[in-house]
């Protein structure tokens, strides 16, 4: 039996014949001496639940607000500074992102924002670590993640506040809840769906180059400046010149002369200090490139595995048993045929 409190609005009551699922608390009915099921919910087998009804009641609802349209989605910067990431400090999440940044952009700043990812406080935390992050201004990209769970675990990413939070960033967002196969309100919302905490980081690293690349640009504006400022001094030398053979007299030579000095003077002290500031800008790119030099990190007894194509294998799904791999070592490589493969499970257990 249902007590009307307990009947959601719109929810259709069960029928006499009617096979369906009842969850609720056994009573007893002294008077008579019998035995009832009190259901607080009932679903029906091979039909959406009510909690599912719900959910896509409020996805056509924020869709025909636009709020999942891709036209209001944003791209990802190109080589952001600082990364703001949306989670629990005690889950596993922030020591996932925290390994591929390591691996990948050593000098990258990672702020996070704690909050709970389940439970009845999740939704308003979340929101508010979205928020929090947004506004300070701190961050040039948001990760929302937690790691895999049921349905129900994964409410809080399905909740109105969390979705309308995201859409509200002004910083671009990316949601990286669950497992590949997980997919929630937030993931549509955000501008990138990342299928786990660990490809979200990887998306946010700077790809491989990208600092030679800065350099040379940086360089090539040096140079450009430089250019630019002789010429324009260059010029106001010819017109003082040129002035001063019109006028004639001694003593307007003699004062021409005297600002002929101090702008060479002040030509040669502004073109120094530009090249000294410029010297210490490319010092300093030169030392973010050499820490991030994958040298580095096989000097230090580590390998790269490169497939036959010369991309790094990076999991063992893409090593094939027979096959032939490059391993490049700090100094000098070998060739090896893959014999087996073995997939670490957790702790470091072989599955």
């Amino acid at each position: 039996m249902r007590f009307r409190g307990s009947i959601r609005p719109g929810e259709p009551l069960a029928q006499p014949g009617e096979i369906v699922v009842a969850r609720g608390r056994i009573d007893l009915y002294p008077s008579r001496s019998r035995y009832q099921l009190v259901a607080s919910a009932i679903e029906r087998p091979g039909a959406l639940g009510i909690f599912s009804l719900e959910l896509e009641a409020l996805k056509q609802r924020l869709a025909a607000e636009g709020i999942f349209d891709a036209a209001r989605k944003r791209r990802l910067p190109d080589a952001p500074h600082s990364i703001g990431i949306v989670t629990s400090r005690s889950g596993a999440v922030i020591h996932d992102v925290i390994r591929v940044l390591r691996h990948r952009a050593v000098d990258m700043r990672l702020i996070v924002a704690h909050a709970a990812v389940q439970g009845a406080n999740a939704p308003v935390e979340l929101a508010e670590g979205i928020a929090r992050l947004d506004t300070s201004g701190d961050v040039d990209v948001i990760i929302v993640a937690r790691g895999g769970g049921s349905a129900e675990d994964l409410s809080a990413f399905n909740s109105e506040v969390v979705i309308r939070a995201i859409a509200a960033s002004r910083t671009p967002v990316i949601s990286a809840v669950g497992h590949e196969s997980d997919v929630t309100l937030s993931d549509l919302v955000a501008d990138v769906r990342a299928g786990t905490p660990s490809i979200a980081a990887d998306l946010v690293a700077p790809p491989e180059g990208i600092l030679q690349l800065g350099m040379e640009h940086l360089f090539a504006r040096v140079v450009r400046r430089i250019d630019a400022l002789l010429g324009q001094r260059y010029e106001e030398l010819l017109s003082l010149a040129q002035r001063t053979d019109e006028a004639g007299p001694r003593e307007l030579l003699l004062r021409h002369g005297e600002h002929l000095a101090q702008l060479g003077s002040a030509l040669a002290r502004s073109t120094s200090l530009y090249l000294q500031r410029m010297d210490g800008a490319l010092a300093e790119a030169g030392r973010l490139l050499e820490a991030l030099s994958p040298l580095r990190t096989l000097a230090r007894g580590y390998a790269i595995a490169l497939g036959p194509d010369g991309h790094p294998i990076r999991s063992w799904r893409e090593a094939q048993v027979g096959g032939h791999v490059r391993v490049r070592l700090a100094a000098g490589a070998f060739r090896a045929t893959i014999t087996s493969t073995e997939k670490e499970g957790e702790h470091g257990r072989k599955a």
